[in-house]
């Protein structure tokens, strides 16, 4: 199965799972932001290491959903918090409905993500339930601490480029984890392999997310669906911006300043130019690929027995690559 299979498989899954949808008020931006659909990475990857470990992947639908719902919970809170104009092409919900009905769309998603798990007590019995419950619940909090990260260095504006990785951990990597280790929860594998195939996808999360801060400065907006530079404007702490800010001039730097909270394109692209001068994208490139083959890596050296089971290894290590060394 390819991931367009699986992105088939949440599509005709996840409207089932938001209920009546009776308040128009709540209902119609969730399902304008799911509507606009984005790479459905996770839930992919829920079902993938399912697939891996042996597992019914119909039997991890409700987890696949579930994730999905918590990722775009986070990104209505965080376009909230950055002020971002656009998602996935189109205004981000406080812009285009309001910010009280988008504070309420968002909690709608982190609600509705937690009732998604219902089901898992008769499809995979308590412990099995309770053991995803746990990782969700856990992830809650680990986000949480990572997006008060973020928030901290608009203020303070240090941050040392491990703090920037453990932003990213906790922001995304962690989430990626988490996907796989249900994922293969749910197919009912050895706790040691589950744990395993978090660490994996623990790396990959972070080459993933340095992969999209580099997009942000080098992608087209038709395809990457964001600003391009909107993370500077944001003052997101990137690996880009770290490292340019620890080579750059004094002046240079409040010129990088000068540019949070204030979106103007030719300040944006002279930004943009520092990074490059200063070999802040390449190094970032080099940083994204080290985790990159250390995930992959680890991936191939957990000890899987089954027929099939290389095959579908083989299809997570060429879908975490692709990925990661996307255009868009």
């Amino acid at each position: 199965m390819n991931i367009e299979n699986y992105t088939n498989i949440f599509e005709d899954a996840y409207k089932t799972y938001l209920g009546e949808c009776e308040q128009d008020s709540l209902y119609e931006p969730i399902i304008d932001l799911l509507g606009r659909g984005g790479k459905r990475l996770r839930p992919s990857l829920c079902f993938m290491a399912c697939e891996l470990v042996g597992g019914d992947i119909k039997k991890v639908v409700p987890t696949a959903v579930c994730i999905e719902f918590f990722h775009n919970f986070s990104l209505v809170h965080d376009d909230i918090e950055d002020d971002s104009k656009l998602r996935r092409g189109e205004p981000t919900l406080h812009l285009k409905y309001g910010l009280p009905i988008a504070v309420n769309a968002g909690d709608g998603l982190y609600a509705l993500c937690y009732k998604a798990l219902i089901p898992n007590k008769r499809l995979l019995g308590v412990e099995c339930a309770w053991s995803i419950f746990e990782e969700i619940a856990e992830q809650s909090i680990v986000l949480l601490e990572g997006q008060a990260m973020d928030l901290q260095f608009k203020d303070k504006r240090e941050m040392s480029e491990s703090e920037v990785i453990e932003v990213l951990r906790r922001k995304t990597a962690k989430l990626f984890a988490v996907s796989a280790k249900c994922g293969a929860i749910a197919g009912g594998a050895p706790h040691e392999v589950a744990e395993e195939l978090g660490v994996a996808w623990e790396y990959i999360g972070v080459a993933f997310q340095i992969r999209d801060d580099i997009l942000n400065v080098e992608g087209e907006v038709k395809k990457y669906g964001k600003m391009i530079g909107e993370d500077i404007s944001e003052g997101k702490p990137s690996l880009l911006l770290i490292n340019c800010l620890e080579h750059c001039t004094a002046s240079e730097k409040e010129k990088i300043y000068s540019c949070f909270q204030n979106y103007d394109k030719q300040e944006i692209e002279e930004v943009i130019n520092l990074f490059k001068e200063y070999g802040s994208i390449r190094y970032s490139e080099d940083i994204a690929m080290k985790y990159l083959r250390k995930g992959t890596e680890a991936l191939r050296q957990i000890d899987l027995k089954g027929k099939g089971r290389e095959a579908i290894r083989e299809k997570m290590v060429a879908m975490a690559e692709y990925f990661v060394e996307r255009e868009k």
